[in-house]
Parts: structure tokens; C-alpha cells; sequence
């Protein structure tokens, strides 16, 4: 299977970067040159003919390239978040480009004020501007799905951390929603895989005590079961 991985030098790209290439006839676009690869395709989300280029040939676009956390809306936001994914999404429907697997964000919802565990189906509740421009993201797939047959999975990264990260060692309110690398690895080879899903929008965390954000879509769309407990990493998650 041929897939175009942008935004691979990124937080969580390193990580499955190696378990891609071996799985996938990889190509990687990055505006930046990545430590130990030498054949990215170095472009940024505004060059439209590079995108093009990039894509021939390919069946699916596993889509991490993006402004990852709060910044200017105007200066960082809007042209990676909103205007580069508008570029890459039409790009890949005009090469024909089956499918595209989108890195959205648990960023998208509040749950501490919601009722828990947190579905899918319930209405974004962005807790910030970038988590806005992520459910943005999600109904441009909506449209791009039901206006041209693009097949979309938007899957919503937890607290992605690695396993040595002295942030997963603090308790409290992340913990309980974390992801680790071999669960990324999992569930983003499953959106890239899963025969006949037109669209679709997942949680992605790895096991904790309390479910928080349900998985059960993933379970159901992708058969998406965790793979690491957070607890096994000697980590309190909140009851």
C-alpha cells in the first residue's frame, strides 16, 4: 500500500516512522529535513503543486502536518489548520487519493464537563483554538466525504507521551486520557487499513482505569483494542 505521511518530524511522527516503513510503501512530506531519512519531500502546506506531486500514485494520506497545540490564530493557525488542510484534502481528491486519515485531537472536547465517558457523537467543545480548527478539520472531511467519496478517519490523539517522558510520570487528569507510541502505532495502521469506512471520527487513548473518552467507535469502526494500560506504567489516573 502506497500512503504519503506528512508532518513526520513532528511529536509523534519519530514514533511510528519505523513501523511505516516497514509496513508501507512510505513516502514522507515535511517542511523540514528529518534526522536519518534522507528522501523527504520538503514542502510546506501552501505549496499546492508539491502536494499534488507528493500524492500521485498514493492511497492513502495519514495526516499529522499541523500547528499542534495553541498559537496565534491568525499567523499559525489558520494558514497550517485551516487553509493548509483545505490545500492538502483538495489536492488529494484532485490526484485521486482513496483515502485520508487525519490526526485530529481530544482537544475537540471538555471532559470534566461533560458526562462521562465522552462519545464521538457528542458536540465539540473545543477547549481551545486549536481544538476548534481539529473539529473544523473533521467536518471539512464531512464534506470532502459526502461531496466527493473521500473515505476520512479523523482520529482523535490523546496525551500523546513516550514512555521515558517525565510528564507521564506526574498523576492527575492527563494520565487518564494518555497514548502511548505502540497504541499510536496501532490505531493509525487501522485508520490506514480498515476496509469500508467512508467516514469516521475515533477516540484514541490507551487503557486507564476510567474510561473517559469512549472507545468503543474505534473498537467498533477500526476494531481498535489498547494494546498499554497507563497503570502498568506505575501511573495513578483520577477514579
Amino acid at each position: 500500500m502506497k500512503v504519503l505521511l506528512t508532518g513526520a518530524g513532528g511529536r509523534i511522527g519519530p514514533h511510528i516512522l519505523p513501523a511505516f516503513q516497514e509496513r508501507y510503501d512510505l513516502r514522507v512530506l515535511d517542511r523540514s529535513t528529518i534526522a536519518g531519512l534522507d528522501d523527504v519531500i520538503i514542502a510546506d502546506l501552501q505549496d499546492v503543486n508539491v502536494l499534488k506531486t507528493a500524492m500521485e500514485g498514493v492511497d492513502v494520506v495519514v495526516h499529522l502536518a499541523a500547528t499542534a497545540d495553541e498559537a496565534p490564530f491568525i499567523d499559525d493557525l489558520v494558514p497550517n489548520n485551516v487553509i493548509g488542510l483545505y490545500n492538502i484534502l483538495q489536492s488529494a481528491v484532485d490526484v485521486g487519493v482513496k483515502r485520508f486519515v487525519f490526526a485530529s485531537t481530544v482537544q475537540t472536547t471538555r471532559p470534566w464537563q461533560s458526562q462521562l465517558p465522552v462519545r464521538t457523537a457528542d458536540p465539540p467543545r473545543p477547549v481551545s483554538l486549536y481544538g476548534a480548527t481539529k473539529a473544523f478539520g473533521e467536518n471539512m472531511g464531512r464534506y470532502y466525504h459526502d461531496k466527493y467519496g473521500l473515505q476520512f478517519i479523523a482520529v482523535r490523539i490523546g496525551w500523546f507521551q513516550a514512555y521515558d517522558s517525565p510528564a507521564l510520570k506526574r498523576h492527575g487528569g492527563p494520565s487518564a486520557i494518555w497514548l502511548s507510541p505502540a497504541d499510536a502505532v496501532q490505531v493509525l495502521q487501522k485508520a490506514v487499513e480498515t476496509p469500508d469506512v467512508g467516514y469516521a471520527v475515533v477516540f484514541a487513548t490507551s487503557k486507564t482505569s476510567k474510561e473517559v473518552l469512549s472507545l468503543q467507535e474505534a473498537h467498533d469502526v477500526l476494531g481498535y483494542v489498547p494494546i498499554d494500560d497507563v497503570r502498568d506504567y506505575g501511573i495513578a489516573t483520577p477514579e
